[in-house]
């Protein structure tokens, strides 16, 4: 399986592009800054905290979006269900739990605030370093392994996409996010996923290249349609223009987050802190200080 990222199809590019112009979901979603839209393979990921409450196809001629059901519960409830003989008296709640009808900005506060109880600490770092960070081009990216000798997961799955500006183009950088508490740090896992990430990155360099280019097009778009609310970085418009981007498996990094100046400071028998234990883990991969980052919290972590 290739990796394919955009949305290539010019009728859905300009179905997306009028919608944005007319009252509704995709106009809030695009007016809303803090959600994420990841773009797939002909269709799109709307993100809050690692959770897609939206996903946007074009099928008849027509943009569709589908949200999963557990996001439409809503987020007020408060009640009692009582439990009458064995069963719970569904009958006086189920009129309430369910929005029914999109009813703007505020539909899409309780769709967020219900997604929220589906996340973790580290799903929600990873959504507040992309929102802070203009030129992230992706989340959740996963790139298929067959073929590729010895990676161990069928499907490697990286935290970020992020695009730099170098002195030759852009660089695209992926990057690993863990919270500080997370065992694979130490146990080995992380290096292991590391490896994993750089074999299967040189096995698709030529699709990522053309998949980014188009996503790169794909976001400046959105950006225009959103009437100001979005915007994107230089090194994304620079893309969209046609310059060069660099790829190469070397330009993996990882992120170390939610930890307090304690936890950060403490010593293991050797006298080593995780920072000192995770660097030499990684020292075999080439991986240094502009490439390993500890923060104790994702506010303002810059990539």
């Amino acid at each position: 399986m290739s990796f394919k990222r955009g949305i290539r199809n010019d009728d859905f590019r300009k179905a997306l592009g009028a919608l944005a112009q007319q009252d509704g979901w995709w106009k809030d979603v695009l007016a809303d800054p803090s959600l994420i839209i990841g773009i797939r393979d002909e269709y799109l990921n709307v993100y809050w905290q690692g959770q897609s409450i939206f996903k946007v196809s074009f099928k008849g001629g027509k943009v569709t979006a589908t949200t999963h059901e557990k996001y439409l519960l809503n987020p007020d409830l408060k009640d009692q269900i009582s439990l009458v003989d064995g069963k719970f008296a569904f009958g006086k709640a189920e009129p309430r739990m369910l929005t029914r009808e999109y009813e703007g900005a505020k539909t899409l506060d309780k769709l967020k605030r219900a997604a929220s109880l589906y996340s973790g600490q580290e799903k929600e770092g990873v959504h507040e370093i992309a929102t802070s960070n203009l030129s992230v081009v992706d989340v959740e990216i996963a790139i298929n392994a067959s073929g590729a000798p010895g990676v161990e997961r069928s499907l490697p799955r990286m935290d970020l996409a992020n695009f730099e500006t170098t002195a030759s183009g852009v660089d695209l950088v992926f990057w690993e996010a863990k919270t500080f508490s997370n065992p694979e740090l130490e146990n080995g896992k992380i290096v292991r996923q590391i490896k994993d990430y750089r074999t299967v990155i040189d096995l698709h360099k030529a699709e990522i290249d053309d998949s980014y280019r188009w996503v790169a097009t794909n976001l400046t778009a959105m950006a225009e349609w959103s009437n100001g609310h979005r915007s994107v970085a230089a090194a994304i418009s620079a893309v969209a223009k046609g310059a060069k981007i660099n790829i190469s498996s070397a330009n993996v990094g990882l992120l170390v987050y939610d930890f307090t100046a304690d936890q950060r400071d403490r010593k293991d028998k050797d006298g080593k802190t995780l920072n000192d234990r995770v660097i030499e883990s990684l020292a075999d991969l080439g991986l240094g200080p502009k490439r390993i980052r500890f923060k104790g919290t994702t506010k303002d972590l810059t990539i």
